[in-house]
Parts: structure tokens; sequence; C-alpha cells
């Protein structure tokens, strides 16, 4: 009898150790790729309009890849955007993080740059996103975050070199959260962590390591239409889910393998839950649909 009812354990246990491993199994399908003579591009966004924007920053241009089908070069008139590294949709316009010259660019579809925002403290911006009227930084030359209010003036930053909580090293891509929350890919510290915009009331998302459910170098991170947080793994090549609060959702896969991407970096979520990704070594963007 004490035989039968160990070994009726530990067939549970083990059925309940692969059901958990089939959860963590989260199903994407390819949709298409997008190869456009790209030299190592390093970030994407979108517009409501489901048009793509990605920066080529080696290059010097953003290509638009249009809802229609259509492939556009945007090349910047009477500047550079070489080295660069974020670009984001916000409120209409197309901005870049021009990161070696601590400035952010408001560019037009026919390249004109409209408005150069000078940022202090010889912040090196790698991303920016808009919440509420104002905009946030991520700085990895003081390894701060900084946010604009509505007329592009500094109103306050926060953070600093460090391991603890509120403390970044190489502070890298960004997403606005549910409730006016910051999510920070935190990269050379491992992790992601979201804040309010002001640096207060933390909540770890994604912990350092290299095994599912953790983060080894954080880049790109997206919320898709169930409020997951996806984040993109550089080192390892994968595309990992979150809950906000931290807890693993899945890792993403193709027929039973999980992804191992080259160098994702940038990502982006549309409004039909497809997954654009930035594969930096590849110099392509992949476009992934989550089921």
């Amino acid at each position: 009898m004490r035989i039968n009812r160990l070994l009726i354990i530990i067939l549970s246990v083990s059925f309940g150790l692969i059901q958990g491993l089939i959860a963590q199994e989260i199903s994407f399908s390819p949709v298409r790729t997008f190869e456009s003579d790209f030299s190592f591009p390093t970030d994407i966004c979108g517009n409501d309009e489901g048009d793509i924007f990605v920066l080529d920053a080696m290059n010097d241009r953003v290509v638009q890849l249009k809802a229609s089908g259509e492939v556009v070069e945007i090349k910047p008139q009477r500047e550079s955007i070489y080295k660069a590294v974020g670009i984001a949709w916000i409120n209409g316009d197309l901005w870049i993080a021009d990161t070696p010259r601590s400035r952010l660019l408001k560019m037009k579809m026919n390249g004109r740059i409209s408005q150069v925002i000078k940022l202090e403290h010889q912040t090196e911006p790698v991303d920016i996103i808009g919440l509420g009227d104002n905009m946030v930084v991520t700085d990895r030359f003081n390894h701060t975050i900084t946010v604009l209010d509505k007329d592009f003036k500094e109103k306050y930053y926060w953070g600093k070199r460090g391991e603890g909580i509120g403390e970044f090293i190489n502070p890298g891509f960004l997403s606005a959260g549910p409730e006016n929350r910051v999510i920070i890919g935190d990269i050379l510290n491992r992790r992601v962590v979201s804040f309010s915009p002001s640096g207060r009331y933390p909540q770890i998302i994604a912990k350092p390591g290299v095994e599912r459910g953790q983060i080894f170098r954080p880049k790109g991170v997206a919320l898709d239409s169930k409020n997951r947080v996806w984040v993109a793994d550089g080192y390892t090549g994968a595309l990992q889910a979150f809950s906000i609060s931290g807890k693993f959702q899945g890792i993403a896969s193709k027929d039973g393998e999980s992804l191992a991407l080259s160098a994702p970096m940038g990502i982006y979520i549309d409004k039909q839950d497809r997954l654009w990704v930035v594969e930096s070594f590849a110099s392509k963007v992949s476009v992934w649909r989550i089921k």
C-alpha cells in the first residue's frame, strides 16, 4: 500500500511539474521579417495608424514600415542621428533619443528636425516615453531617470549608480505601465523594475539570471493587451512575459522550442498583439503573433 501511495504521489508531482513547464510556453508564430539593408538597428515604435518606425542609426536614418506595406526611408535634414539608441511616438510626433549628443530630436516624416531639446547634466538619453503630460528619459551616463514637463523643461531627475533598488547601472529601454507606472530595464543590474514617475514605490518585475523567469541583459520592454510585460533578453535572445507584480507568465516559443533571437533590442506590440522585435546582430526586424 505504501509503495502504491508513494507511486501516486511521485506521478502527481511529476504531472504537476510537466503541466507547469507546458504552462510556461507561450506559443508564437512568425508573421514576417524585414531586412531593408539595416545596419545594427536599435529600437522600434509605432503609431495609431499602424505604421512602424525603426531606428537604423548606424545608417543615419529611420525606416518607416507603413501599414499599407510600403517601406520608406526617412533621412534627417541638416542633422545626424548616428549612434542614437531610442525612438518613440509621443502625442502624434516621432522622437529620437540622440544619445551621444545629450539631446532629444522631434522628426517630421520628411526628415526635418522640427525641435531639438538639449538635456542637462551631460545626460546620454537611451530611451524616451510619454507619460501623461510628461516625458521620461533614461540616462546611461549618470545612471538616472529624467522627467521633463509639457514644455520640455527638466522637472526633476532621480536615481544614481548602484545596485540598490532605485539605483541603476546603465538604465535602458522604457515602457509606460498601468496606473502611471514607469517600467525600466536596468541593464547591468540585470533586472526590470517599475516605479512611480518620481521614483517611488518600486516593484521588481524580473530578477537576474539565465533560467526561465530570469533576465540577464534586459533590453526592450512592452505590454500586451493582457498587461503582460514582455522583456527581450539581449544575451539569451529570449522573450519572456511577466505580470506587473513580478510573476513569471511564460516564455515565447515556436513549435515547442523557446525562441532565441539574435541580440534583440527594442520591441513593440501593436494593436493586433503582434510583437515586433529589432534583432540588432542580424540587422533585421522580426514580427511574431502571440497565440
